[in-house]
């Protein structure tokens, strides 16, 4: 009589296998465009940027004043313990009082400073442009940021999918063999491979979840915002009626990878970005230097101003009454030795000025890099996509037909396992190309002028 040996596992694999599905639960759908938006709003770093050109743009708008008269309130006032007197015979006559005082308003106008003031003005000019400049371009990286942290997801939830398949797989096999063995038409070997394909790919889906969840964490830092999501053991919403192991925290849908794609196909086409934001600032930046050298110049030449105003004052000289009095004067200043100040100073800017335009240089290069390495690699995974299409159809029709061949006794379970494998294989590595595709054109559209 033959002997039907189970394996120890066995009753422990059906009740870890076969669960009851997860509890009805509303699948959450993450869309692209709802975390683009509020990443946006959500980022500290744009927060930031926006508070600084916002400063920048202020102190602009102050240094244009000082081509403007001033018109101020002066008041002064004084007291002297002795006053001039001239005694003439018996009578003593004081020149003035013990008291005085000045007050009215004064007008000042620089008529001539070298361009000292237009220096300042033009400089704060370029520091608020380059602000604002560097504020468009950390607003395309955080959007680069989230779509590649969208991206990890869309690739989670696909390999979960894949994955599911995979274990429905090792479902029926393990069963068709567990069957076949206590028939007497299998061996135990049989059995323990199609226990070790089945925890394989139970293993390999509570894998993907970790992953799904660590991305979905980053999502949510990027957005501010977590759309109402536990993260702590995620799965698809296309499993949703799947038998899994573990409490599934939340289901999650995303847009389809296809469209997504499709959505960024046009970025293939995009044009590197001569004028990116990050040029464009460092340009601003080596200005702004180029007109502070500028000002610091203007100090070696004559400043010449004018002021004039009305006063009420007292007393009237040496007479004491009250009088209103007119005054108007100029004032012109020839600086003839600060040992070198201005002069060393203009030269540290315009060598501050020549240090961000290599600056510049090399950023440009780095970019140009990121953007050409970005475009040529979509040829490349063009190229990889259609030869994985085919393996999954040849894989697909291998593992069915190498199945087929151990059912009639012509192959071992080692055989069905790698062609099982190897189906799975082909299936991420197709999502995976798609995801570089999405990585690249992201890429792309982050450092060309036209975007999404």
């Amino acid at each position: 009589m033959i002997k039907h040996f189970v394996p120890a596992g066995a009753l422990l694999l059906t009740l870890c296998f076969f669960p009851l599905p997860a509890a009805a639960q509303e699948a959450v759908h993450l869309s692209l465009q709802q975390c683009e938006t509020d990443a946006l709003a959500a980022s500290p770093q744009l927060k930031q940027l926006q508070a600084e050109a916002d400063a920048a743009q202020s102190t602009y708008r102050a240094t244009r004043s000082v081509f403007y008269p001033t018109l101020t309130l002066d008041a002064q006032g004084s007291w002297v313990s002795e006053v001039p007197s001239l005694t003439v015979g018996p009578q003593t006559m004081e020149f003035g009082d013990n008291w005085g005082y000045s007050a009215g308003p004064t007008l000042n106008y620089v008529l001539f400073d070298a361009g000292a003031r237009s220096g300042q003005s033009h400089s704060a000019r370029s520091a608020a442009q380059a602000k604002t400049e560097e504020l468009a371009f950390a607003q395309k990286q955080v959007l680069l940021q989230v779509r590649q942290a969208y991206f990890a997801v869309q690739n989670d939830l696909e390999t979960l999918y894949f994955l599911n398949g995979q274990l429905g797989v090792a479902r029926k096999q393990w069963s068709d063999v567990d069957s076949s063995f206590k028939a007497g038409a299998k061996s135990r070997l049989d059995v323990y491979m199609a226990s070790k394909q089945l925890s394989q790919a139970q293993a390999d889906i509570a894998a993907a979840r970790g992953a799904l969840s660590a991305h979905l964490r980053e999502l949510f830092r990027l957005t501010g915002t977590d759309y109402g999501i536990s993260p702590r053991y995620p799965s698809d919403a296309r499993l949703k009626n799947a038998q899994t192991d573990g409490q599934t925290s939340a289901f999650i849908s995303a847009d389809p990878l296809d469209k997504t794609l499709q959505s960024f196909a046009p970025c293939a086409k995009n044009a590197f970005d001569e004028n990116s934001p990050r040029l464009a600032a460092l340009e601003s930046m080596s200005q702004y230097y180029s007109h502070l050298a500028q000002s610091y110049r203007a100090g070696l030449y004559p400043h010449l101003s004018i002021a004039g105003g009305a006063y009420f004052e007292y007393p009237n000289g040496p007479i004491k009454e009250h009088i209103f009095v007119g005054k108007a004067g100029a004032a012109l200043s020839l600086p003839l030795f600060e040992g070198g100040k201005n002069r060393r100073q203009a030269e540290a800017q315009q060598h501050a000025s020549r240090a961000v335009q290599y600056e510049k240089q090399d950023v440009r290069q780095t970019l140009e890099k990121l953007f050409y390495s970005a475009q040529d690699g979509l040829y490349a995974l063009a190229i990889e996509e259609n030869f994985a299409r085919q393996m999954i159809a040849d894989a697909q029709k291998t593992a069915q037909l190498t199945y087929q061949a151990y059912q009639a006794g012509a192959a071992t379970f080692f055989d069905v396992d790698r062609a099982n494998l190897e189906l799975l294989k082909s299936q991420l590595t197709l999502a995976g190309l798609q995801i570089q595709q999405l990585q690249n054109l992201a890429v792309m559209d982050s450092l060309s002028k036209e975007n999404l």
